[in-house]
């Protein structure tokens, strides 16, 4: 009788152990999971997604300037049988239509970068629209390509060089 009572004993310790066991594992993933910040999870897959389409954005952003840069653009657009007006044309033509292209990815950056993107491409138009009222208008496109490229020179830094460094710091800060 004595041992029966031992066995019970012990099946009831066991029995409430296991019990007490199960209780405080669920009571520890409860506690857990409610101290997740609502949405984090979520937070985290859009981040995988939407960290790569930032990381494009400044790339392609960085191109963009790197293709509107004076210097660049001059020696890439350059046609000798152009006369200064038809180059200025061009030039200003192909600056406005690059930055059509990449508009959409101002959502991407920050508002700030933005707005020297936009500068740098105002000012890389002025710039072209100053070198051409020096030349005068029966000059040639290589008249016009050394105007803007003495004009370039002249600035200390081009505004497209300065939002192309600050487009790498905000790229250094999300990686």
């Amino acid at each position: 009788m004595e041992n029966f009572l031992l066995y019970k004993l012990i099946f009831l310790i066991l029995t409430i152990g296991f019990v007490l066991g199960s209780a405080l594992i669920i009571i520890y993933y409860w506690f857990r999971m409610s101290n997740k910040q609502p949405g984090q999870d979520t937070r985290i897959e859009e981040q995988k997604i939407i960290l790569p389409l930032r990381l494009q954005a400044y790339e392609r952003i960085i191109l963009f300037l790197e293709r509107i840069s004076p210097n660049n653009l001059v020696m890439r657009l350059s046609k000798p049988e152009m006369t200064s007006v038809q180059f200025q044309s061009l030039l200003v033509k192909t600056v406005r239509e690059e930055f059509d292209y990449n508009l959409s990815q101002q959502i991407y950056i920050s508002f700030t970068a933005w707005e020297l993107v936009k500068n740098a491409k105002e000012e890389t138009i002025k710039l072209i629209n100053v070198a051409s009222g020096r030349v005068p208008e029966s000059g040639s496109s290589g008249e016009l390509a050394k105007t803007i490229f003495d004009l370039a020179f002249e600035k200390d830094k081009l505004p497209v060089n300065i939002a192309i460094d600050e487009i790498k710091k905000e790229i250094q800060k999300i990686l």
